[in-house]
């Protein structure tokens, strides 16, 4: 049997590993390994844009006896809600001075894995800047700043308007955290925590994630027993620093990670990350090279968007 060309080589190792890029790029984020857990990440077949129904929109409501009439007329509610998907690519180039140098199977092997491996870790930098973008740079995945923004009456979200429509606007809480005092950094955070975990909950649903950052994170664990500083079964084994509060998983993240400051109280019953079949993180079909470069390139793909049908079930945590 003849050795497979390099063409070969690449597309088979790409196709073959594309489910490993998968698996390490949505556990690299704690929020997608929270919501991959919960069955919340969702391959979708295609469309324009996509559509997530509401959990809350207002409809008419009376009450009565007897035999009152009750009203017919068709209220103006809004059902559901549009994201238009983001599309990404990271490119793996072998140029042909490297594969003269790497010629036989096992050389051009050893030369692709490293090549993946940076291929990953700019998938897993870059998705999880977007999670946290504000959608203001072009083309880049809309993510929590957002989603659960600042000013949540501004700014429109799935394609509906805050201002117009009160039930879709998250909570915001402040916390004053001085940096001079620990002990009443500490009952600072965890008053603001606790409000904004009032707002947030309706009986038994609640928030089942906190992204903090460090000196939201840092003030809370100050406060906490020795005994009870421990992480979270799920996420703590996949390397990430949480704590508990209540019933949520707190989590480190840093400004490297993309995160804005302050922190996110989230209830990830309400949000999906949806990505398109064919572009999960897999090889796209087209041609390795042109005749002007001396390279082969290959393009590991993403399209999808981060959705969320329930904004009033979460909350910004802002730091002053």
């Amino acid at each position: 049997m003849s050795e497979p060309s390099v063409n070969q080589l690449v597309t088979t190792t790409l196709q073959n590993y594309h489910r490993t890029i998968y698996d390490n790029v949505t556990n690299n984020n704690a929020l997608l390994a929270l919501m991959k857990r919960g069955n919340r990440i969702r391959v979708i077949q295609g469309g324009r844009t996509v559509v997530c129904p509401l959990a809350y929109a207002e409809e008419d409501f009376n009450w009565y006896s007897g035999v009152d009439s009750l009203p017919r007329d068709l209220s103006e509610t809004i059902s559901e809600a549009e994201y238009a998907p983001a599309l990404a690519a990271a490119s793996i180039t072998l140029s042909g001075e490297d594969l003269t140098k790497n010629r036989g199977r096992e050389a051009v092997l050893n030369l692709l894995e490293g090549k993946i491996d940076n291929a990953e870790r700019t998938l897993e930098n870059n998705i999880s800047d977007g999670l946290y973008s504000d959608g203001g740079t072009a083309k880049q995945l809309v993510g929590l700043q957002a989603l659960v923004a600042d000013s949540p009456a501004t700014g429109v979200v799935g394609g509906i308007d805050p201002a117009t429509w009160a039930f879709w606007q998250n909570k915001v809480q402040d916390v004053t955290i001085a940096g001079t005092d620990p002990t009443a950094d500490y009952n600072a955070v965890r008053q603001g925590l606790n409000t904004a975990w009032l707002k947030c909950t309706r009986g038994r649903d609640h928030p089942d994630i906190i992204l903090a950052d460090e000196a939201l994170y840092s003030a809370y664990e100050f406060g906490l027993q020795d005994n009870q500083r421990y992480s979270s079964a799920g996420l703590g084994e996949l390397g990430f620093t949480t704590l508990k509060y209540k019933g949520a998983d707190m989590v480190y993240d840093s400004a490297e990670s993309g995160h804005p400051g302050g922190g996110y109280m989230l209830n990830t019953r309400y949000m999906k990350f949806e990505i398109y079949r064919g572009r999960n993180f897999q090889p796209l079909n087209l041609p390795d090279s042109t005749p002007d470069m001396d390279a082969i390139t290959r393009h590991i793909a993403f399209m999808g968007a981060l959705t969320m049908s329930n904004r009033m079930l979460q909350a910004r945590i802002t730091v002053s």
